[in-house]
């Protein structure tokens, strides 16, 4: 990793070092006073302030105060960025996004650091959800398994053990649901299989089987298909995504009870 640090003062010689990291596809970070105009969907105005402007290589924009984890203003994507000096004006930033349609201005009247790079990063990201957290926000919303499934039960005694979740389909079969947050193995559907015959031994009924997971080995697939059991892959993003927002809302109300 190589970075480019260009000290604030000359706002003209800082918009074109900026103009041309941009269109190297450069990443940029500048320290400095500003005011940000957003247009769109809505319209607004951050008066000025001293706050971090981050510029990413593949075009993301993000405007961040001095405080808070959120950036105040943002661009997930743009179509153009304009760097340019006006006299008496400052330095200018001007982010365009085509899909809708959205213009941000940011004006610096002083840029005290800009910081200038080219970063790699292929590491994989994995997701650190526990299998527990996986069921319930599943059980919260069973449309993600499949539509008109219903919860009848949660980690279910079947045999000597449990199922993560027993439901009803919209025909009125009994499901047995059996979750896995890592790659699915052949091991992982017989226990499957193990549930489902346990099941139809103790009740006189056969229910279906579904695995989910974010992943299968091939093993997996093909002893699934072999003893007639289904599957669903999950996407860890969007179960994470949705158990930020149920832990958010739970912590909004516990702050609203404590006042």
């Amino acid at each position: 990793m190589i970075l480019e640090t260009h000290s604030g003062g000359d706002l003209e010689s800082l918009a074109s070092i900026l103009k041309l990291a941009i269109a190297r596809k450069s990443l940029a970070v500048i320290f400095g006073e500003c005011r940000v105009d957003y247009e769109g969907r809505a319209a607004s105005r951050l008066e000025f302030g001293e706050r971090v402007v981050i510029i990413k290589q593949d075009g993301a924009l993000l405007v961040h105060r001095p405080y808070g984890y959120s950036p105040v203003n943002w661009q997930p994507s743009t179509a153009v960025i304009e760097v340019t000096f006006k006299p008496g004006i400052g330095l200018v930033v001007h982010a365009v996004r085509d899909k809708p349609h959205e213009y941000l201005t940011i004006v610096f009247t002083r840029v005290d650091l800009v910081v200038i790079g080219s970063l790699v990063d292929h590491g994989e990201f994995t997701m650190y959800l526990e299998e527990r957290d996986m069921r319930d926000i599943l059980v919260e919303n069973p449309w993600i398994i499949e539509d008109g499934l219903r919860i009848l039960e949660v980690e279910k005694p079947v045999g000597e053990g449990y199922v993560d979740i027993y439901a009803l389909d919209k025909s009125g079969r009994h499901v047995l649901v059996e979750l896995k947050r890592i790659t699915a193995t052949r091991e992982a559907v017989l226990q499957l299989y193990k549930y489902v015959e346990d099941y139809k031994k103790k009740y006189g009924e056969t229910p279906r089987g579904i695995l989910v997971a974010p992943s299968f080995a091939p093993t997996a697939l093909e002893t699934l298909a072999r003893l007639g059991l289904e599957y669903r892959y999950v996407d860890l993003k969007k179960l994470w995504e949705l158990f930020k927002k149920k832990t958010s809302r739970r912590t909004s109300l516990q702050e609203f009870f404590k006042k």
